[in-house]
């Protein structure tokens, strides 16, 4: 009869020694963590940068942005109403907001739609942004995920809402270098495609298109001259 009893309490120590452990180890997995490296998919950063061009140094770009630190539920609605509609929104972002510079006043939100905005479901959370944006009166700038992109087809999309004095004087789109139009982007991985110059075999002296991303992306495209 003793060794039974001494075998229950050994069984159940080791099920509280078991549990106990198990509890340590989610504690640890729910704190775990590893960083992603960058804000910006190659996509989004490769836009940034036509971004940047094209608004000029009095409008500031900030990237990420929580739609509930943009607009809110307005005041004046019952509490369970208000916590509702604010839920509704929590979970999303911008993906760019452009601010002026002097007071970081909101000019407008930019939104960069890839193929992935084509699902049933994407399309609901953006038609429920559009309107979202539009009671809080703050324009939503959807534009198309290119492989490549001009200045002045981005600059049309935002010229409505960016200041005077940053447009161009004349009304009409300035015409940039033919280089710094458009920005090749690399169709296995979204990265900037760079120009190189081969330097052996029978290609060498030619210039050739390769990824930014090289090693990690060895796409390459000759030049069609």
């Amino acid at each position: 009869m003793n060794w039974i009893v001494i075998g229950l309490i050994i069984v159940i120590a080791l099920v509280i020694i078991v549990l106990k452990l198990s509890q340590v180890k989610m504690r640890q997995l729910d704190y775990s963590y590893q960083k992603l490296g960058t804000l910006f998919t190659p996509a989004e950063r490769s836009f940034w940068g036509i971004l940047k061009q094209v608004v000029g140094e009095e409008v500031e770009i900030f990237g990420k942005v929580r739609v509930a630190d943009i607009i809110i539920p307005k005041r004046g609605i019952s509490q369970s109403n208000w916590r509702r509609a604010f839920n509704k929104i929590s979970g999303k972002h911008f993906d760019f907001i452009l601010c002026n510079k002097s007071d970081l006043a909101i000019i407008c939100a930019v939104e960069l739609n890839d193929s992935s905005h084509k699902s049933i479901n994407r399309a609901r959370r953006d038609t429920f942004l559009q309107d979202a944006c539009k009671s809080a009166d703050v324009p939503l700038v959807q534009i198309p995920a290119k492989n490549v992109y001009n200045l002045n087809e981005i600059r049309e999309h935002i010229s409505g809402y960016i200041k005077e004095e940053i447009r161009p004087a004349t009304g009409e789109c300035q015409q940039e270098p033919q280089e710094m139009q458009k920005e090749k982007l690399c169709p296995k991985c979204s990265s900037i495609m760079v120009k190189r110059l081969a330097k052996k075999g029978t290609n060498a002296g030619k210039e050739f298109w390769a990824c930014n991303s090289y090693p990690k992306c060895k796409y390459i495209e000759a030049i069609n001259e």
